[in-house]
């Protein structure tokens, strides 16, 4: 048994001692952020995103010739930290401003506390409470949550100051800089990401807690087929309808959207826009890949509507009466919409019901409806003229929104001065000062008209007067409404063929 014991402990000098050989003779080159004789002096403002980095007068920098716990990968793909030296790559800051990203660097790691990391693709995934900590690796490279930053691109630093709340000023820092935080697109893709995510990075398909709405998102997003979607596979589909958007505004097909410039865009919209948003909208809801849309995409939403238990819901069982019972109008409109009444919203379907209203609104046939083209439409179903002037009086306010921040963007934008704006100014965008503007206009200015949307919805009268009168007021509303409405429906160009005009034929 002695023998056994002794083979063991020389087994492990040996390990020891060879685990000393391979990590401990060649140091680990990183960059320093500051020349010896300098430190680090760091401004934060993060209400403000202002973040600044410079060195000044200091202390010696202690860095070179120190040893660490280094993040090393084994050959079963298990992490573990091992000693090494640290020497200076060279002496340089990493270039940026929102994004620069500061982190504490861990330096003396015990045995176990490399199981606080794990493999996660290309990098390694911190699962620490503390959100700040990062570690080094054996290549140089700096391991941030779920990603590697290249040694090129962060610098270390072991004497600093700052105005925030890093500690005590001790310690080493590493600054690196997150691209994702300069770009105005990006960065709030990855806010509304981290949102859907509850922060674990993965929207994963099939957990009942996360529901249609995730499963969805999984389902159109996933480009690997692992039934995940990380950011990047989510940011990719966003960039793809952004630039289906910027397609559609592209009219002469050069590569920018100079055409937006002249507010034509924005004041009329083509039938194509229009057929990408439904096209893209059933991409979306079709959970069970029928190319419609009905109650079957919303079963594990629906279920409890399931009145009778047999796995199906139907439109009597999810709004309680028959379909025929609706006003006629609105029944008009579903016999319109579900042509063979199965229930179903076909593509087909909903594109023919789509092309047939577009071409009574677009009465000068040239392929897009504006404003005008909308209201001169529901005058010619007898909508009344008080209220065709409410809808141009709300309609008119959106539009004007829209051309200022439209303009302001594209001059921010367009960063050569060329007056054209292409698809990569758009998404390189990083102007976060206009955005924090039309935040705080958008909401005040972007409400409706106050007194034109109640005279159009009945609620001027609440307040005055008796109870029955506003219900009486609104009871009329309704009823010019579903007037107009039915006479529109009437029009015998929705018993016809659907035109399939501008060139979308077969699309």
């Amino acid at each position: 048994m002695n023998h056994i014991w002794r083979a063991l402990v020389v087994f492990g000098f040996l390990r020891m001692s060879l685990g000393m050989s391979l990590f401990g003779d060649d140091p680990v080159k990183v960059n320093f952020c500051c020349p010896d004789g300098e430190k680090l002096r760091l401004h934060t403002e993060y209400h403000r995103y202002v973040r600044e980095a410079e060195c000044v007068q200091g202390d010696k920098n202690n860095l070179e010739g120190i040893e660490v716990s280094v993040l090393h990968l084994t050959e079963n793909n298990q992490s573990e930290f091992v000693k090494r030296k640290l020497s200076k790559l060279h002496t340089k800051m990493p270039k940026c401003g929102r994004g620069l990203q500061i982190s504490r660097l861990h330096t003396n790691l015990y045995e176990n506390a490399a199981n606080r990391f794990r493999l996660y693709g290309s990098g390694y995934v911190r699962i620490l409470t503390d959100g700040s900590t990062v570690a080094v690796d054996m290549s140089s490279k700096l391991v941030r949550p779920a990603e590697k930053v290249d040694k090129e691109d962060y610098c270390l630093a072991d004497t600093w100051e700052s105005n925030d709340s890093y500690g005590d000023d001790n310690g080493t820092l590493a600054l690196s800089c997150d691209p994702c935080l300069e770009e105005v697109l990006c960065y709030f893709v990855r806010l509304y990401f981290i949102i859907l995510t509850d922060r674990s990075r993965l929207l994963i398909g099939g957990r009942e807690r996360d529901g249609v709405f995730v499963d969805n998102i999984v389902r159109i997003g996933d480009k690997n087929g692992d039934n995940e979607v990380n950011f990047e596979e989510f940011e990719s589909k966003i960039v793809e309808y952004l630039k289906i958007a910027f397609n559609i505004l592209d009219r002469d097909n050069d590569g920018s959207i100079d055409e937006v410039l002249t507010n034509e865009a924005i004041k009329e919209y083509s039938l194509e826009f229009f057929e990408q948003i439904l096209k893209n909208a059933v991409e979306y809801f079709d959970s069970n890949g029928d190319k419609s849309i009905s109650t079957d995409d919303f079963i594990s939403v629906l279920r409890f509507n399931d009145r009778n238990e047999d796995g199906e819901v139907t439109i009597y069982e999810l709004i309680g009466t028959s379909l025929i019972n609706l006003p006629a109008p609105l029944y008009t409109a579903y016999t319109l919409l579900d042509e063979d009444q199965d229930e179903k919203l076909t593509v087909d379907e909903m594109l023919g019901f789509l092309r047939r209203t577009f071409t009574i609104i677009d009465k000068n046939g040239d392929c897009n409806i504006n404003l005008e083209e909308i209201v001169t439409a529901l005058g010619a179903s007898n909508l009344k003229e008080d209220f065709q002037l409410g809808i141009k009086l709300i309609g008119q306010q959106y539009i004007t929104l829209a051309k200022y921040f439209v303009n302001g963007f594209i001059a921010k934008a367009d960063k050569n001065k060329d007056t054209k704006v292409t698809l990569e100014e758009i998404i390189k965008f990083a102007d976060f000062s206009f955005i924090d503007r039309s935040i705080q206009i958008a909401p005040s200015m972007g409400y409706p008209n106050g007194p034109a949307f109640l005279y159009l919805t009945g609620g001027y009268e609440r307040g005055y007067g008796p109870s029955n009168s506003w219900r009486e007021q609104r009871e009329r509303i309704v009823v010019v409404w579903l007037t107009t409405l039915n006479t529109f429906l009437n029009n015998p160009v929705y018993q016809s063929t659907p035109s399939t005009q501008c060139g979308l034929a077969g699309q």
